[in-house]
């Protein structure tokens, strides 16, 4: 049986619930995966650094920081941004979903 919106519209509009939480929990989780590699690559430039003990070698080692750190610390805060306005988005269309389910509940009733 049709949706209501696909009766009216002649279209079906799918706001999925699980899929705004499973995407936001994925964002998640991408970025404590990017945390990680953060954490992992300063590890390793600190060791490294240790050989490069000259200005030349800390120039170097401030310019890979720069140049791999930087962008991995300005995409995580795009992932944890994605990732809450996906919790708020779901959290925004819960009494959407909550409505759609009792109206379509009712919908069926009509016509069974």
């Amino acid at each position: 049986m049709a949706s209501i919106i696909e009766m009216i519209l002649g279209k079906d509009i799918v706001l999925d619930q699980e899929a705004f939480q499973k995407a936001s929990q994925d964002f998640e989780v991408l970025a404590q995966d990017l945390q990680k590699l953060h954490t992992d690559i300063e590890g390793m430039l600190d060791e490294i650094s240790k050989g490069f003990d000259s200005p030349a070698g800390r120039k170097f080692i401030k310019s890979c920081k720069n140049h791999l750190l930087q962008p991995l610390d300005d995409q995580k805060i795009v992932m944890d941004h994605v990732s809450e306005n996906l919790k708020m988005c779901k959290t925004e269309y819960q009494t959407v979903f909550d409505d759609y389910k009792q109206l379509n509940s009712e919908i069926k009733s009509l016509y069974s």
